[in-house]
């Protein structure tokens, strides 16, 4: 967290100043000082949804029954043994629990310091409860997932006073193939642990875990081109490209074609129109085909296989 020359440095003495900032902004008193920019917005969203600063308990959106299920088809489920190396076994004895949650500020993952998971336990800070903003006020998770930005939240800058012992930073992660928003990752712990190289670490995190997705993105991209290739050379020069499962373009024999770096796939009957002629987007197993005959080769029967 930034703070200026008058924010003292000490994580307990600038817990006692938020505070007090906490108390009088939201009596509508004069405060000792203004609330950080991102911290103001967040109350303001937050109390536009109706959170209540004396209500603690977030939403349990995943019971235990589920939550196998739901990992298992998040994006980030093969990252977490990589998060954990670069966040909690990188720091041995560290007062820190990892988050990482979906999109929606759904926590999937929980794990650290046993202490500390047992304190988090008493607050709802738990695995399948929802911590987004609209659900339980300003929070690192839930901030950084409605701004899209590395964020630090500590003690009274939480806007339910239960968390005002508490300290975290959060990262959002976004998917490499559609730019699409996955989730958050996020260090959490009691508020004398606030240190600020803690947003940075997370940040880092989150980088890493983009560059595992871009690393995965591009393997799965070459499979489709091995296995597909073939198809695009079948046609003999019609224009025609391969497409990944979200329509980005990866090879393409396009001739007088001009193709858009992603084809939009939610057509229902399958046709678009590319430089004024008629395309059609055919699946394959792990993409998709997309062919734009001439006009004058339309009736010519396929030979992609």
């Amino acid at each position: 967290m930034n703070h200026t020359d008058d924010t003292p440095a000490d994580p307990l003495e600038r817990a006692h100043l938020l505070r007090r900032v906490h108390t009088a902004v939201l009596s509508g008193q004069p405060a000792p000082r203004a609330p950080r920019a991102v911290v103001s917005e967040s109350w303001q969203r937050s109390l536009a949804a109706s959170v209540d600063p004396e209500r603690w308990e977030p939403p349990v959106t995943f019971g235990s029954d589920q939550l196998c299920d739901v990992r298992a088809a998040h994006p980030l489920a093969e990252c977490v043994p990589l998060l954990r190396r670069t966040l909690l076994d990188a720091a041995d004895g560290t007062t820190h629990i990892m988050i990482v949650t979906d999109a929606d500020g759904n926590i999937l993952w929980r794990e650290g310091h046993r202490d500390v998971c047992r304190d988090a336990d008493r607050v709802w800070l738990a695995e399948g409860t929802r911590w987004a903003e609209s659900s339980i006020g300003t929070n690192a998770m839930g901030t950084t997932l409605a701004t899209g930005l590395p964020v630090q939240i500590h003690s009274a800058e939480h806007l339910v006073r239960r968390y005002h012992s508490w300290t975290c930073a959060a990262s959002p992660v976004h998917d490499p193939e559609t730019g699409r928003l996955l989730g958050a990752i996020d260090l959490s712990g009691p508020l004398h642990t606030m240190h600020p190289a803690l947003p940075a670490l997370v940040s880092a995190a989150a980088t890493l875990v983009e560059s595992e997705l871009r690393e995965r993105m591009t393997r799965r991209d070459e499979q489709l081109r091995e296995r597909n290739l073939h198809a695009l050379h079948a046609l003999q020069g019609e224009p025609a490209a391969l497409l990944s499962s979200s329509g980005r373009v990866i090879a393409a024999e396009p001739g007088d074609l001009a193709l858009p770096e992603r084809v939009e796939l939610d057509r229902p009957d399958g046709a678009l129109l590319l430089s004024g002629r008629e395309a059609r987007i055919e699946p394959l197993d792990d993409g998709y085909l997309l062919r734009a005959p001439s006009p004058a080769s339309k009736t010519r029967a396929p030979t992609l296989r």
